[in-house]
């Protein structure tokens, strides 16, 4: 979901009411977002669901490199759970490395977006 549609929702879809945006996969879980702000200009940031999950923003051209706060990465998640474990599993997705926050202190992802190519 974008900045776009999340505005969309809240003001025309749902006004009035609490909307939170999920983001998730199988191997992830569900990923909660950063608390509303609208001075935030309707952008989104996730953050996975640790322990289960743990991801790091890598450089699409070298995994080996994690990308800086703001920068964009392609998703590097470990996924640990009792009947699963699945280590640095390189995700189709790319988006930006977002510090953490005090409810969520670990990194978390903005600005989300689906590749259809691979970079390696």
């Amino acid at each position: 979901m974008n900045a776009q549609f999340h505005r969309f929702a809240r003001k025309a879809l749902v006004p009035g009411l609490a909307f939170v945006p999920t983001y998730g996969n199988i191997l992830m879980g569900l990923a909660c977002p950063k608390p509303f702000d609208p001075a935030a200009e309707y952008a989104i940031t996730y953050y996975p669901p640790q322990p289960r999950a743990v991801i790091e923003l890598v450089d699409p051209q070298d995994p080996a490199r994690k990308v800086g706060y703001g920068e964009t990465g392609q998703v590097m998640l470990t996924t640990l759970t009792k009947e699963f474990s699945m280590p640095r599993f390189l995700e189709r997705d790319e988006t930006e490395r977002a510090a953490p926050i005090e409810a969520y202190p670990w990194d978390g992802i903005s600005n989300y977006t689906t590749t259809t190519t691979r970079h390696w």
